[in-house]
């Protein structure tokens, strides 16, 4: 059975504003410290503004943005005091299970109606009202099977988290897998068998020497066109070691690829290297997809002469020894990485005899054809468990996870005692009681927008607004938001960067 989360939620708010105590610490469970999942411990002096008590076992939903799953049980508690920010929804239920509201208000059928009642424009300014997230239902099943829920969810959660490490374990070792077969390709371990193991017949070379050609490209000042025949890359058109030319296309008018561009005309078959990073190493073998290509100044390339192959010299850029040898050496500013054009130029290579690096490129093709075969199924199951918490939460929450015990105490007498405790005194609160003369007063548009108007500077932070009418947080932060989205709105938020803190400004009418 369900039941709205206000009628059973034993939550009453007790705020503090911790600046008054600036020298006791708090344990703060703020927004940005969620994925830590570790609340923050912080002095008082540190903590700007009005928190609320909270207690172990408390849940809080995050109201900012509910689009994200952002739900948090307060810890067992230490030696101090346990607070949370204002952007969360408190859930408090003696009777019920902590786990079992936990992994419920996480899952994809409660975060719908989260953000299907969210107010503001998007993103970090639209939040879930209180109110309305009162009326939302909550899943009240037997105790017992509430707790079962929760193991079963929490033992099927571990299993995902296993085997997500164990695939991102493989996809690891398929990287090291692919330099072990590069450093076996260009040591010769490869093809010992094949060669036998003299290898008298291998020379080592400037890239100069070996190659018909070493050049780096440049930006023309004019010739840029919408399409031409002659395709212009960058170092962002080589990803994953290969040309992609889908992302941010350029062409170069046919007049500056043969004039101002003329030296660093690129053909099918060349080798590019980025010679500007971080990071570098970035290598590619330029397609037939057209005749001539070009580069921009960032790029070099490396066009096989009659005694080095284009896979060979694609391997022996994509291992990064030469880059390793001179990493020292590279300059730039700014955490920027240069290689000049002469010291691709004097690139060291191993050379070995045109059929042997013809047998070499096609085992390494093979074995990098398996290595992408296992990462793809790696990825595809990766893609399949990110699908899993949510479908077995989507499944606990249709009563389809564990089976049911007829012999457990019903629902509706677990709800009738929530419902008595309800109806108990309240604890006393652990702030101290406002003055008795303080009035909460009638918010309205109108009346907070006069109460801004009596405020001495231009320019206020909400706690001040808020120290000028005495009234509930949370609805004196809707009637806010509600002020800044109207379409002629009376004022507006800044970023304050001397305070690191927003504030509002009055707009003149």
């Amino acid at each position: 059975m369900k039941v709205n989360l206000g009628l059973i939620n034993q939550f009453s708010s007790q705020t503090l504003l911790p600046a008054r105590q600036p020298d006791q610490y708090f344990e703060l469970y703020s927004v940005p410290a969620f994925s830590n999942q570790k609340p923050e411990l912080l002095p008082g002096a540190e903590i700007g503004s009005i928190k609320q008590f909270v207690e172990p076992n408390d849940i809080l939903i995050c109201k900012i943005n509910p689009r994200i799953n952002r739900v948090w049980q307060v810890m067992p508690k230490g030696q101090v005091e346990q607070i949370a920010s204002s952007e969360w929804i408190v859930m408090r239920s003696t009777g019920l299970s902590s786990d079992f509201l936990q992994y419920y208000f996480s899952s994809p059928a409660f975060r719908d109606l989260l953000c299907r009642v969210v107010t503001g424009v998007g993103g970090s300014l639209s939040r879930a009202q209180p109110k309305r997230v009162a009326a939302f239902p909550v899943l009240i099943a037997p105790l017992n099977e509430q707790k079962r829920i929760a193991d079963k969810i929490r033992t099927i959660l571990t299993r995902i988290d296993t085997c997500r490490e164990r695939l991102d374990r493989v996809i690891t070792l398929g990287k090291q897998l692919r330099q072990a077969i590069l450093s076996a390709a260009i040591s010769g371990r490869l093809t010992e068998k094949w060669r036998g193991k003299n290898r008298s017949d291998w020379t080592l070379e400037r890239a100069a020497a070996v190659c018909e050609k070493v050049q780096n490209g440049g930006t023309p000042r004019e010739g840029f066109v919408a399409q031409s025949k002659i395709p212009f890359l960058k170092v962002y058109n080589i990803v994953n070691q290969a040309v992609d030319f889908n992302y941010k296309p350029q062409f170069i008018a046919q007049s500056a690829h043969e004039k101002a561009l003329r030296k660093s005309q690129t053909l099918p078959g060349d080798v590019l290297m980025n010679i500007v990073g971080p990071p570098l190493g970035k290598v590619a073998i330029v397609p037939d997809t057209y005749p001539e290509w070009n580069i921009n100044q960032a790029l070099t390339l490396f066009r096989p002469g009659k005694r080095i192959t284009t896979g060979w010299l694609y391997y022996l850029l994509c291992k990064g020894d030469n880059l390793d040898a001179i990493i020292h050496e590279t300059r730039g500013s700014a955490g920027q990485l240069n290689i000049s054009l002469s010291q691709c130029r004097n690139f060291l290579f191993p050379v070995p005899p045109m059929a042997e690096q013809q047998e070499i490129v096609r085992r390494v093709n093979a074995l990098f054809a398996y290595v992408d075969a296992v990462e793809a199924r790696c990825q595809t199951a990766r893609a399949q468990l990110d699908r899993l918490p949510a479908a077995t939460l989507d499944r606990a929450f249709r009563g389809e996870l564990v089976p049911q015990n007829p012999d457990d105490e019903p629902a509706l007498l677990l709800l009738k005692r929530l419902q008595a405790a309800q109806t108990e005194p309240a604890a006393k609160p652990k702030s101290p009681k406002p003055n008795k003369k303080t009035k909460m007063t009638e918010l309205s548009p109108e009346t907070v927008l006069e109460s801004i108007r009596l405020l001495p500077d231009e320019q206020f932070t909400f706690d001040e607004l808020r120290s000028q009418i005495a009234a509930d947080y949370d609805t004196l932060k809707e009637v806010v938001f509600t002020l800044l989205l109207e379409k002629q709105p009376a004022l507006k938020q800044v970023f304050d960067p001397e305070r690191q803190a927003m504030k509002f400004i009055r707009v003149k009418p």
